[in-house]
C-alpha cells in the first residue's frame, strides 16, 4: 500500500491555516471567560473546600468524578439526608476515573479559589493546544489545503463551546488532546518504523486515559486508520494494534476493578452491563448527535422528550445530505485522500454511538467532530475547485455552500448563545442561592428537616442543596426534595403527620430525565412501594405504566413540629408552606 504523504494541493501555505485557527479558538474560548462556575463545580469547590458534607461522599480530592458508588449502604445514607432524592435506586453508580482531571481541578483551586475566570482561562489555553494537536495530526494524514481547513473548521466547530464552557469538562478536552497526539505518534511509529514514536504514543494514550473516558470514545479513529491506512497486510495492521490493544484491556480491566462506571441511571448508561437499554436509548440519541453534526442543530434539546422524533428527523435529513455531498466529491479525492476520509468517518460514526452513552447532548460531539470536520473540509474545498457547469456539479456546490453557513458562520452564534446559557445559568443558581437565603433561618437550620415540596425544575432540585453546602451555609438535618415535576400538582395533608402529592390536570412523576439521573426507567417504582428516609416514608399509592400519579409522605412528627421546615417554590420564591388542618382543601404547587 502506498503510504507515501498526501500530495500538497494548491492554495494557502498551511501556516495561515493554523494561524486563523488559533486565532478563533482564542477568540471563541474568550466568550467561556463568563460562563462562571457551572451546578457540578460546586461539589469539587465543596471537596476542595474540605466543608464537612452532611454524609460520607463518593467523591475525594483526587477522585471528584466519583459521584455516586454504586454500593446501596453510600447510596441510602446520602438518599437520607437528601443529597440524593428518596426515589434513588440504592446500586445507582456515576463514577468516572479522571485523576488528573480531579488534580488539575484542584491546582485551580489552591492557586485561584473561587475566581471563576482564571478557571476559565485554564480551559481555553487546554483548547487551544487541543487545536494545536488536531492541526498536527491533520497535516500529517491530509493534502495541505484539506488539511488547513479541517483544522479551522475543528476549531470553530460550534459544539466545542458546551465542552469549555462547563469547568467539569476540562477533563474532555484534556484527554483529547492526549489521545490526538496518540493517534499522530501511532501514525507516525506504523509509517516511519520509529520504535520511539510507539512509545510516546503509548504515554500519550496513557495520559489521555487518566484525564477521562474521552480516550474511549476516541478508540474508534485508531481501529479505523489501521483497517483503511496501515501500512501492510491484514495481519501487519492486526500487529500494529497489539500495543495498543494491551493498553486498553489493562485499563478496562483496572477500571472495573477499582469500581468506576455507570449503572442505574438513564442519564448515563453502560453498553456492556446493560446492552438493551443502551442500544435502545441510542435510537434517539444517536439521530439526534447526527442533527448536531450535520446541521448544528443542539440535541440538547432532547432532554424534552417530545422533541427526539423532530431530532430523529432532522439527523436523518442531514445524514442524507452530508452522505450525498461526500458521494458528489468522491470521484475527485487522490487515493490517499479517500483512505484518510475513510477512517476519519469511520471513527466519527462509531465514536457517535459511544459518546451517547452519556445522554445526549452538545458535549458528546467534540470526538465525532474530528471526522466531520475532516469530511466538511473534503466537500468545501472539492466542491469548490470542482464547480462546473454540470448538474451534479451544481448541486455539491449549492449543498456545499449550505453547511459552510451553518458551520462557518453559525458556529461562532452558538459559541455566543452557549456562553450565554452557561452565564444565565450560573446567574439562575445565584438567585436560587438567595431565594433560600431569604426563606431559611440559618440559626435554626441546624436542628431542622428542611421539606421542599416541590422544584421549579430538576437542575434546581438536584443542586440547590449542593451550592448551599458549597457555601459553607449551616446544613440542616436533611434536605429532603419532595418533587422534581414540572407539571402542575397540589398537595393534600392527609393526617396530622402525612401529606399526599397528586396531578391537577394529569401527569407522571419520575419521567424527566432529571428525574431519571438517579433512577432509570427499568427500574420503575410500582404502586404500593415504599421508602425510609429514616425520619420521612414515602408510598408510592397509585401509579401506571408510565410512573407514579399519587404519593404520600408521613414524617415522625406533626407536620407543625419544630423540626421539620416547610417550604414550597411559588412565583419563583421559596415561601413557608403551612400545613391546613386535616381535611382542609388541597394546595396548588408550581404557580409560576
Amino acid at each position: 500500500m502506498d503510504t507515501s504523504p498526501p500530495p500538497t494541493a494548491p492554495g494557502w501555505p498551511f501556516k495561515r491555516y493554523f494561524w486563523i485557527s488559533i486565532a478563533f479558538a482564542v477568540v471563541l474560548g474568550a466568550l467561556a471567560l463568563r460562563s462562571g462556575f457551572m451546578p457540578d463545580d460546586f461539589i469539587w469547590l465543596g471537596v476542595w473546600d474540605n466543608i464537612p458534607p452532611p454524609a460520607p461522599l463518593g467523591n475525594t480530592h483526587l477522585d471528584v468524578y466519583r459521584t455516586a458508588t454504586g454500593i446501596p449502604e453510600h447510596t441510602l445514607k446520602l438518599a437520607e439526608v437528601g443529597v440524593f432524592p428518596w426515589w434513588v435506586e440504592p446500586t445507582v453508580r456515576v463514577a468516572f476515573f479522571r485523576p488528573l482531571g480531579s488534580l488539575l481541578y484542584g491546582l485551580d483551586h489552591l492557586l485561584y479559589n473561587r475566581v471563576a475566570v482564571a478557571y476559565q482561562l485554564h480551559s481555553v489555553l487546554w483548547y487551544v493546544g487541543l487545536v494545536v494537536l488536531a492541526g498536527v495530526l491533520l497535516k500529517r494524514v491530509l493534502p495541505t489545503a484539506v488539511a488547513g481547513l479541517s483544522m479551522v473548521l475543528f476549531a470553530l466547530w460550534g459544539s466545542h463551546s458546551a465542552v469549555l464552557g462547563w469547568l467539569s469538562y476540562r477533563s474532555v478536552v484534556m484527554s483529547l488532546l492526549f489521545g490526538i497526539l496518540g493517534i499522530y505518534l501511532h501514525v507516525k511509529w506504523r509509517e516511519d518504523k520509529r520504535t520511539g514514536s510507539l512509545v510516546g504514543a503509548l504515554v500519550s494514550f496513557a495520559l489521555a486515559l487518566l484525564c477521562g473516558e474521552t480516550m474511549v470514545i476516541l478508540s474508534p479513529y485508531v481501529l479505523a486508520y489501521e483497517a483503511f491506512s496501515g501500512p501492510g497486510q491484514a495481519k501487519d495492521k492486526l500487529k500494529g494494534l497489539i500495543p495498543f490493544g494491551v493498553l486498553m484491556a489493562i485499563y478496562f480491566a483496572a477500571y472495573r476493578a477499582m469500581g468506576y462506571g455507570a449503572g442505574g441511571s438513564d442519564m448515563y448508561l453502560d453498553a456492556l452491563g446493560t446492552p438493551v437499554a443502551w442500544f435502545q436509548a441510542m435510537l434517539g440519541r444517536v439521530p439526534a448527535a447526527i442533527a448536531g453534526l450535520t446541521l448544528n442543530a443542539p440535541p440538547d434539546f432532547i432532554f424534552d422528550q417530545s422533541l427526539v422524533p423532530l431530532f430523529t428527523i432532522l439527523g436523518a435529513v442531514g445524514f442524507a445530505l452530508f452522505a450525498l455531498l461526500v458521494w458528489g466529491v468522491w470521484p475527485r479525492l487522490e487515493a490517499t485522500e479517500k483512505r484518510t476520509v475513510g477512517w476519519m468517518l469511520t471513527g466519527a460514526f462509531v465514536s457517535t454511538w459511544l459518546s451517547n452513552s452519556a445522554f445526549a447532548g452538545s458535549r458528546t460531539l467534540i470526538v465525532p467532530s474530528l471526522g466531520m470536520a475532516v469530511a466538511l473540509a473534503v466537500v468545501l474545498r472539492h466542491a469548490w475547485t470542482g464547480r462546473a457547469k454540470t448538474l451534479r456539479a451544481g448541486a455539491v456546490l449549492a449543498g456545499a455552500a449550505l453547511l459552510a453557513l451553518i458551520h462557518v458562520v453559525g458556529s461562532p452564534y452558538i459559541w455566543w448563545q452557549t456562553m450565554e446559557a452557561y452565564s444565565q445559568a450560573d446567574a439562575l443558581m445565584a438567585r436560587v442561592q438567595a431565594r433560600y437565603e431569604e426563606a431559611l433561618d440559618e440559626s435554626k437550620l441546624p436542628d431542622q428537616r428542611l421539606v421542599v415540596l416541590n422544584a421549579p425544575n430538576g437542575i434546581i432540585g438536584i443542586y440547590g442543596s449542593v451550592r448551599w453546602w458549597a457555601q459553607g451555609k449551616p446544613l440542616p438535618k436533611a434536605w429532603w426534595v419532595l418533587s422534581y415535576s414540572l407539571n402542575e400538582q397540589k398537595v393534600t395533608r392527609t393526617g396530622p403527620n402525612s401529606l399526599e402529592l397528586s396531578f391537577t390536570k394529569g401527569g407522571h412523576f419520575l419521567d424527566s430525565v432529571e428525574e431519571r439521573i438517579h433512577r432509570a426507567a427499568r427500574h420503575a417504582v410500582r404502586q404500593g412501594d415504599e421508602f425510609d428516609m429514616k425520619g420521612m416514608k414515602v408510598r408510592i399509592e397509585e401509579a401506571d405504566a408510565q410512573g407514579p400519579t399519587r404519593i404520600s409522605y408521613t414524617f415522625d412528627v406533626p407536620l407543625e413540629d419544630p423540626s421539620l421546615k416547610l417550604v414550597q417554590w411559588q412565583n419563583k420564591k421559596v415561601i413557608p408552606w403551612v400545613p391546613p388542618a386535616v381535611g382542609g382543601p388541597s394546595t396548588a404547587l408550581n404557580v409560576r
